[in-house]
């Protein structure tokens, strides 16, 4: 902002008196065309928006006024976004934080999230993905704020019978009663653990996550349920015994039909029932939707969205997790790069929707002519396209490629063919070299005309396969 780094204030609909409040959001960015651009977007569309262009004045603002949502670039001056990042989610940990980077900052971005970001946007950015990423990161925060009062009153509450249970005799059975109505009224699984590891109680909750009436679980080992069995749960004791109640542990479940239940357990050290020795209290909370949730997420930061294969951040990660697989267990590995012939100038005189539809077509030949389950394909870049091959000997992989190239080829998009570099990894070779030395065998398939393979390592005459 010229002339000083002061807030902007702009106030979206239902700011007025006698109206609902609308939530706030701090917007951080150096560029003041971005600024006016998101808080003119997001001011129309109910949020209350303040912008700022200094970091160490939004930190300050922060300090003095409540705010739902920071929106901040990762590229800033004096003090980076990472950093801001960082410190915004120790000092305000219900703060929901969307991070704007540049396509090279992707990295940066990815940390931005280790730090405590709920999601980034890469510019160019559309407003709608904006908006989306806005609401997703309120939601989030709201979700995970309502999830720890709920797990904290509830926790409240049975310790607070359980120590009523324990005052006198005389209300002994009173308190009783509350506890079990309450402890039933939740869907939560709620078990005691008798100190030799079998179930004392179980609530309503956890005979509905386990499929098994109470009388079967009652006097049953908790390890017959946990997928870690008696050995996990004999982890769980030593540490509360040398250590705190355990909190947000998560596991799995075995239901009765044989399927697995992802559950947040909350376990502390109780009084058994019969008053003799120590028992554990566990919480169990189902996070099958929060599981999903993440791996959707996941997703959503590995795959190209437009041809359904994976990324180039995730090629990487991938790569090098399976050379050291290789290298392990002295096997086999292949690895194409695929570069699509003629295609900017196809794409130049057919126009953007018709390349995009031949980038699609790409996706769908690497996954029909790759191995289900063993092989991954990955868009690389514009036209250019990879396959890691595990378990695939030079020989398999020339099959593979040569069945990618002549797929394609009959697809008949004009003149576009495929160009192909293969090779097989050696021992002792880098991510880096064996990148590049399949990267080079692609190129001089390109050079020698297209529209063939070329394997590193093999004579001329063995390396081309042309198309007819």
């Amino acid at each position: 902002m010229a002339g000083g780094a002061s807030p902007i204030w702009i106030s979206g609909p239902g700011s007025a008196r006698g109206r609902i409040v609308p939530e706030r959001i701090l917007i951080l960015d150096d560029e003041k065309s971005i600024l006016d651009i998101l808080g003119q977007h997001l001011g129309g569309e109910g949020y209350d928006c303040v912008q700022c262009d200094s970091p160490r004045l939004a930190l300050d603002i922060l300090d003095r006024e409540n705010f739902a949502l920071l929106i901040t670039d990762l590229k800033m001056p004096d003090i980076s976004g990472l950093e801001v990042v960082g410190r915004v989610r120790a000092s305000y940990p219900d703060m929901a934080i969307v991070v704007v980077t540049a396509t090279v900052e992707v990295t940066n971005a990815i940390n931005a999230m280790r730090a405590g970001a709920d999601d980034y946007v890469l510019k160019p950015f559309n407003l709608a993905e904006i908006s989306l990423s806005v609401a997703r990161a309120l939601e989030k925060r709201a979700l995970i704020v309502q999830n720890r009062k709920y797990q904290e009153e509830l926790e409240s509450r049975i310790h607070e019978a359980t120590r009523d249970l324990q005052r006198t005799n005389s209300e002994l059975l009173k308190t009783k009663e509350y506890l079990e109505g309450l402890i039933d009224s939740t869907v939560d699984a709620i078990v005691t653990i008798a100190a030799d590891s079998r179930i004392e109680f179980a609530n309503r909750g956890a005979q509905h996550m386990l499929g098994h009436p109470e009388a079967d679980l009652k006097g049953t080992p908790i390890g017959t349920y946990v997928i870690g069995g008696a050995e996990e749960f004999n982890y769980v004791r030593r540490v509360l015994r040398e250590d705190r109640p355990l909190q947000n542990y998560e596991t799995e479940f075995r239901h009765k039909s044989g399927r697995t239940i992802p559950v947040s357990m909350s376990i502390s050290m109780v009084r058994g029932i019969d008053g003799e020795g120590p028992a554990a209290l566990a919480i169990c909370k189902d996070i099958t939707d929060q599981k999903r949730l993440e791996r959707e997420l996941k997703e959503m930061t590995i795959r190209d969205s437009l041809t359904g294969l994976y990324n180039q951040r995730y090629f990487y990660d991938r790569l090098e997790a399976e050379i050291e697989r290789a290298r392990r267990q002295k096997r086999p590995l292949s690895l194409l790069l695929i570069d699509v012939d003629h295609f900017k100038s196809y794409n130049d005189s057919r126009g953007h929707l018709e390349g995009d539809r031949v980038l699609q077509e790409v996706g769908r030949v690497i996954l029909q002519c790759t191995r289900e389950h063993v092989d991954t394909g990955f868009r690389y870049g514009g036209d250019e396209f990879t396959a890691i091959l595990p378990e695939a000997s030079q020989e398999t992989a020339l099959t593979i490629a040569e069945r990618i190239r002549e797929l394609f080829e009959e697809k008949r998009f004009d003149l576009l063919t495929m160009s192909i570099g293969l090779m097989t990894y050696r021992d002792g070779q880098s991510l880096r070299s064996f990148i590049q030395f399949t990267d080079s065998m692609m190129y001089d398939a390109k050079r020698a005309g297209g529209n063939r393979v070329y394997v590193y390592g093999v004579e001329r005459e063995g390396q081309e396969s042309p198309g007819e």
